[in-house]
């Protein structure tokens, strides 16, 4: 029985952009290489790439792409709506579709592996009685006191820095007690599974296991603090290496017929609202001299503009930007691990959710620096791209954090400690059935 249950799959739960889909399927193939067999669940909208890699896969609701806006969604935050409403109306709904769709895929599962867009991964474990392991994209994640997160008003942060852990921790917790109707249809959802009431908050403490919590980012960006949950680890990223990948060979004869260029890349959310984000780029490599390289995505038509610089869909950020002299990106978190793991420097420009509060943590490393949307004109651009190109600090940081980086092993480690958390509940049951606890 014991047996059997250790070679069971490890469920590995994840959603949002292929950005939040890239580290599990890491992290997955390096749990089967160790020969822990593992299933992806995730929108459908992503199995081709999950089983293309021979790893089993497992839908979730809701079936709608995410990376696709919500028109619904955008028009309720246009009119102001509060809050409650939309997490009630919008997010409930398909809270309660995910946590069925995880509780069936886990019926055969050893352990629940979920990322925390995820919220059902908690109560599919529950339901099933199996261990659940968190995970934590992004510093800001663990909302720590002494480095309150970058987000709200521009200042916000910075205040609080200034004020002390005592300021952010009055805010934190009012907006925890603020929030907790929000979540009222969640301790709903507890009964109608059979679960008892839980007095942990799911946006707070609630989204981070007890048994452990996987921190699957560079750990220069963010060294683990006294307020961060017991269990939390700090992995380094999963980079997903697919020994099949390549640049396009356009790219590659434009890579090698001069001096090395600028990447601009909007990841893979960013990219669906991208604004004038090209537009100005090449313009100010144009006024620097310089050449550059615009990922564009697959639905960004852009031209080039001449034959200093070239317009790609897609290509593999590592090999390229291992070849660039700078990067200027939005600050996702995979994104900038890989300009880290690259040593170049970079300008970040923000677009949402955590990428504010990451570019905050790679401008005080030192290996770049932060232009918002609002000053991101030519003239600005290049000026800051002159700066982190002429500046021996920034060179010498981005090698310290390159090297540094390069001792981690964040699908290795990340894997490994999900297995040892496999391997104490396997000795917990053994003992137990043997009456020796």
């Amino acid at each position: 029985m014991v047996n059997a249950r250790a070679a069971a799959p490890v469920l590995l739960a994840t959603y949002g952009s292929p950005g939040d889909l890239q580290p599990f399927l890491a992290i997955g193939l390096a749990l089967e290489r160790s020969g822990q067999p593992v299933i992806i669940a995730t929108s459908e909208v992503y199995r081709d790439r999950v089983t293309k890699l021979g790893l089993a896969f497992a839908p979730v609701r809701p079936d709608r792409d995410p990376q696709l806006p919500d028109p619904d969604f955008l028009e309720r935050v246009r009119r102001g709506e509060r809050p409650a409403g939309l997490v009630r109306d919008m997010f409930m709904p398909g809270l309660w579709e995910s946590t069925v769709d995880l509780i069936g895929a886990a019926s055969d599962a050893c352990a629940i592996v979920s990322h925390t867009l995820v919220g059902g991964g908690r109560l599919a474990a529950e339901v099933r009685g199996l261990p659940w392991i968190s995970v934590v994209m992004q510093p800001m994640g663990y909302f720590p006191e002494a480095e309150p997160p970058v987000i709200g008003p521009p200042g916000l942060a910075a205040a609080l820095r200034a004020l002390g852990r005592p300021a952010t921790r009055a805010i934190l917790r009012s907006a925890r007690d603020l929030s907790l109707p929000w979540v009222r249809p969640w301790q709903d959802l507890r009964a109608e599974l059979g679960l008892p009431p839980s007095s942990h908050h799911p946006l707070f403490e609630g989204q981070h296991s007890g048994l452990r919590s996987l921190g699957i980012f560079p750990r220069v960006l963010g060294e683990p603090q006294t307020d961060w949950p017991p269990a939390a680890r700090v992995t380094g990223f999963p980079f997903l290496r697919d020994p099949a990948r390549r640049l396009l060979p356009e790219l590659v004869d434009f890579l090698d017929a001069g001096t090395p260029p600028v990447v601009f890349t909007l990841g893979t959310t960013a990219v669906n609202e991208p604004g004038h984000f090209y537009e100005v780029s090449a313009r100010a490599v144009r006024q620097l001299g310089l050449r550059a390289v615009l990922v564009t995505g697959p639905n960004n038509a852009v031209a080039a503009g001449d034959d200093q610089t070239i317009a790609v869909p897609w290509a593999p950020h590592d090999l390229l930007f291992a070849r660039s002299c700078a990067v200027v990106h939005q600050g996702g978190i995979g994104t900038l691990a890989e300009a880290i793991s690259a040593g170049r420097p970079m300008v970040i420009v923000p677009y949402a959710h955590d990428q504010a509060d990451n570019a905050w943590r790679a401008s005080r490393l030192g290996v770049g620096e932060t232009l918002p949307r609002r000053r991101y004109h030519p003239r600005d651009l290049a000026r800051t791209l002159q700066r982190i190109l002429n500046s021996r600090r920034c060179e010498a940081a981005c090698h310290q954090a390159r090297c540094e980086m390069a001792r981690e092993h964040g699908a290795q480690s990340a894997a490994d400690a999900i297995k040892q958390v496999i391997a104490h509940r396997v000795r917990t049951s053994t003992l137990a059935s043997s009456g020796t606890m």
